[in-house]
C-alpha cells in the first residue's frame, strides 16, 4: 500500500534541504511519537550519506521498542528536491519513503512524503499509522523551519 501525505512549509528551498539532510531533524520531527537510536550517537552526525544504511532501534513514544529499523538512503536529488530511502524493519519489511518538494508560491513550498508500505497482515494498520504519523511530523517540520 502507499501513503501520500502532503502540506506547505513557509521555508526556502535552502533552508529545508539545511535541516533535511542533518540526521536530528528526523528526531525532532518523529518525537515524540517514535524515536531512532544508533547503536553509536556518532552514527548520526552530519549529513545523510547516498548509498549508507543506518541501523537503529526504533521506540514507540521513546520507551516501547519496536526492534530494529534500517535507513538505507538511495537519492538525494537537489536538481528535483527529491530524497529517498528504502526502510525495513521488524514490523514492516517494505517502508520506501519519498520526499519530494517544489516552490508553490514565493514563501511556500508544496512538501509530500511518499511511504510505500509492505507488512504482511499489518500492512493496513501500518498505513493507517503512517497517515496519522505523516501528518504529525509535517506539523513538526513546520516548528523547526520557524
Amino acid at each position: 500500500m502507499i501513503a501520500r501525505i502532503s502540506t506547505y512549509l513557509d521555508c526556502s528551498e535552502e533552508r529545508l534541504w539545511e535541516k533535511i539532510m542533518d540526521p536530528q531533524s528526523l528526531q525532532f520531527i518523529a518525537s515524540p511519537i517514535l524515536s531512532f537510536q544508533p547503536p553509536v550517537k556518532s552514527d548520526l552526525e552530519g549529513e545523510w550519506i547516498v548509498g549508507k544504511s543506518y541501523e537503529l532501534k526504533l521506540y514507540f513514544l521513546g520507551i516501547f521498542p519496536l526492534g530494529r529499523h534500517s535507513i538505507k538512503i538511495v537519492t538525494i536529488d537537489r536538481d528535483r528536491n527529491m530524497i529517498v530511502s528504502h526502510e525495513t524493519g521488524q514490523l514492516a519489511r517494505v517502508w520506501n519513503h519519498t520526499i519530494r518538494f517544489s516552490r508553490a508560491t514565493p514563501t511556500k513550498l508544496t512538501y509530500s512524503d511518499e511511504i510505500q508500505i509492505e507488512a504482511g497482515l499489518l500492512t493496513a494498520p501500518i498505513w493507517i499509522f503512517a497517515h496519522l504519523f505523516y501528518r504529525h511530523r509535517q506539523k513538526r517540520w513546520k516548528m523547526l523551519l520557524k
